[in-house]
């Protein structure tokens, strides 16, 4: 009879031991991943035009959490700060010597992540405000929406694949503020 317990107890314990190797604690988003960089893209829109050169500082980054690592990966809020710095830095838009003419305000919105999965994809929703400094008005205002996929090709354990998307999904997004603010032209932002 006290082998059949000692069978079961010892299952159980296989069962948790494998488990806790195949799901792993989680890790937060690293900045480095979701940083945006210039000379990493191809596209011409990379390229800064003159009335956004050295012109955009991040006044305030909300809406990210912390990671606990015996739930999920996160995206904190300051982990997203210093990646949207590092980037406005990378493609130009970072004031070097004088002050911004602009202030970037982004709001993490949402971070949609799945429980599970083989292929796991997060979708990140940040609300970006563009504010002029002088007038304090806000000049451009957009919801970025963006997808991202790992796939255990990317990374066996389920937590790391979640991390990765968390990290895909926030580059993704900065990518696509980058282009959108690119794209605009001095009078898209002219205050009125």
């Amino acid at each position: 009879m006290h082998m059949k317990y000692l069978v079961i107890l010892l299952s159980k314990l296989a069962i948790f031991l494998v488990s806790a190797v195949l799901v792993g604690c989680a890790s937060p988003a690293m900045p480095s991943n979701m940083t945006v960089r210039a000379a990493d893209s191809t596209d011409a829109r990379m390229k800064s035009p003159d009335w956004a050169k050295n012109a955009v500082a991040i006044k305030d980054v909300t809406g990210g959490r912390e990671t606990n690592p015996a739930w999920t990966s996160n995206v904190s809020s300051s982990a997203f700060r210093i990646a949207l710095e590092d980037t406005l830095k990378s493609v130009g838009l970072a004031p070097t010597n004088s002050p911004a003419k602009y202030d970037l305000v982004a709001h993490l919105a949402k971070l949609d992540q799945p429980f599970v999965g083989l292929n796991m994809t997060v979708t990140a929703t940040v609300n970006y405000q563009l504010i002029e400094r002088t007038s304090q008005k806000t000049v451009w205002e957009h919801v970025i929406t963006t997808p991202y996929t790992a796939s255990v090709s990317d990374a066996f354990v389920g937590s790391q694949r979640l991390k990765l998307a968390n990290e895909g999904a926030i580059r993704t997004n900065v990518t696509q503020l980058v282009q959108r603010i690119q794209a605009l032209s001095a009078t898209d932002i002219s205050v009125r």
